[in-house]
């Protein structure tokens, strides 16, 4: 057939159709990254090129001026090898010409046929399509330039101080959050305090080892005497499984009052009431996380009062309530009972509060709280989340250092809780979850001392999923709200998590 078109305008208008080609910026940045690693010697780097592509397209591509090709040590075509890809024998061509080994060469590609090819040659295969492009950059970064925790590390040190807690809600603008919680568990996670920022119950505002002005307007609410009301004393260490007889978190009364802990920093509360009462939660964070050879642990109520206060907030059912308040009285949570199971087995294993027995020994105290947890473990209570916490990874990483923590203390009850966790955690292994949740998993599984090749695709799918800046996505753990659930995450808290579980398996 005879279209009778003279060959050089469909020539002409195939050079002006390539040369409107852009070259993807964040492509190219990548690729200026490695040009400057290979240009210093940092690391021994071979940049080969792979493609399937007619010569006079070569020509045309090849002519662009902001590409980098003298980057590449080799560039491998189809019309030079008579071989296209996904043809197995085009990859052996290149493997041998070039005399790489599969197992340490890593293979991108924007097509998963191809991926699949080079794969079945034993290459690391990417993919870079549109969705995966970002993920598979980060892979090339971490392996090829720069250590993935020596990334991290540097964002935490650029952002000390800053590394603020954010809400999300579906449609709307990240609100930023100030909160002790967060802060208190990137502090602990590192040893880093120099990082975090607290305002400690007192008021006293502090970064890392500095002491700001006394904030009394907006500082955290010790109990007040308008929420305490007289109330039998807690009972002693029992042999009886039976819960204590009907407390109430609107019924106590304590002769000296405990300066506690508020999830919120100096700054006024958001998105709830303008006055926000002292937590159990964040309070059992913060004796699990400064030690009393810290220069500002006198400003803390001793163990004891603040463990007097624990157990008179106890509901009918013997469950920790969440708040220290008879205002919000009804908050009960099996991951706040976790932490408050933490705090007072600190107390215990490091003889802070003389004659407070382990989790081994049954309290009539604490045992309706272990029993709420480990029937949640059990059964599977928070597989969808609950109020307060939507995924159950934030569950499973609060038992898991439990279970770590008492593993000498408490023997008795580790082995209750190691084996069934162990089971949950493998029925979470691959689900696709933000940032902050997937390290959650993992910290959990490597607490319990699982073999790391078991949640290996969980590790490289959160490697993938460090930014440019080398810290990680917020993510979340935790919402409030009853009608529109805001949901709360932090950078700085996911960075730190995966930072020490790289640490942890010496990557």
């Amino acid at each position: 057939m005879d279209f009778d078109v003279d060959p050089s305008l469909v020539q002409l208008a195939l050079h002006q159709a390539q040369s409107t080609l852009r070259v993807n910026k964040e492509a190219l940045a990548l690729i200026h990254e490695l040009a400057a690693a290979k240009a210093q010697g940092a690391r021994p780097l071979k940049i080969y090129a792979m493609s399937n592509i007619a010569k006079e397209h070569m020509d045309i591509v090849q002519a662009l001026p902001s590409f980098p090709w003298p980057i590449f040590d080799r560039i491998f075509t189809s019309f030079d090898a008579g071989m296209r890809k996904p043809d197995l024998s085009f990859y052996r061509h290149v493997i041998q010409e070039t005399g790489c080994k599969p197992s340490t060469t890593l293979y991108l590609d924007d097509k998963s046929e191809n991926i699949c090819a080079g794969r079945l040659l034993g290459l690391r295969g990417e993919i870079v399509d549109p969705d995966q492009r970002t993920r598979a950059f980060n892979i090339v970064r971490n392996l090829l330039l720069e250590d993935a925790s020596l990334r991290a590390e540097r964002f935490l040190h650029m952002h000390a101080g800053k590394l603020d807690s954010v809400i999300s809600m579906p449609g709307k603008d990240d609100i930023v959050l100030k909160d002790n919680f967060a802060q208190l568990m990137i502090w602990g996670l590192t040893g880093m305090e120099d990082i975090v920022y607290l305002t400690w119950p007192d008021g006293i505002i502090t970064r890392g080892q500095e002491e700001a002005d006394m904030m009394d307007t907006t500082s955290p609410i010790p109990i007040s005497d308008a929420s305490c009301s007289p109330s039998p004393a807690p009972s002693p260490p029992s042999s009886s499984t039976s819960p204590p007889s009907s407390p109430s978190p609107s019924l106590y009364h304590l002769e000296v009052k405990p300066t506690l802990w508020n999830y919120f920093t100096h700054s006024s509360p958001i998105l709830t009431t303008t006055t926000f009462p002292p937590d159990i939660e964040t309070t059992s964070i913060a004796y699990l996380t400064i030690t009393p050879s810290h220069p500002n642990y006198h400003l803390l109520s001793p163990p004891s009062l603040i463990a007097e206060a624990m157990f008179a907030i106890r509901n009918k059912d013997g469950h920790f309530e969440t708040y220290f308040s008879p205002e919000r009285h009804g908050r009960v949570s099996p991951e706040v009972c976790v932490s408050v199971l933490r705090c007072l087995n600190k107390f215990f294993s490091s003889g802070q509060i003389p004659g407070l027995p382990s989790l081994d020994v049954t309290d009539e105290r604490i045992e309706p709280s272990k029993k709420l947890v480990t029937d949640c473990l059990r059964y599977r209570a928070n597989v969808y989340g609950n109020r307060f916490y939507p995924h159950p990874e934030s569950f499973l990483y609060y038992l898991a250092m439990l279970c770590d923590e008492c593993r000498d203390s408490s023997p008795r009850f580790c082995g209750e809780l190691k084996g069934e966790l162990e089971a949950a955690l493998r029925e979470r292994l691959n689900v696709p979850m933000n940032a902050l949740a997937l390290a959650m998993r993992v910290r959990a599984w490597q607490l319990l001392g699982l073999g790391r090749g078991f949640v290996q695709r969980d590790l490289e799918s959160l490697l993938g999923m460090q930014e440019g800046d080398g810290g990680w996505p917020a993510g979340d753990f935790c919402s409030y709200g009853r009608v529109q659930k805001q949901k709360i995450g932090n950078r700085g808290w996911t960075t730190a998590l995966v930072c020490r579980i790289l640490r942890d398996w010496g990557m």
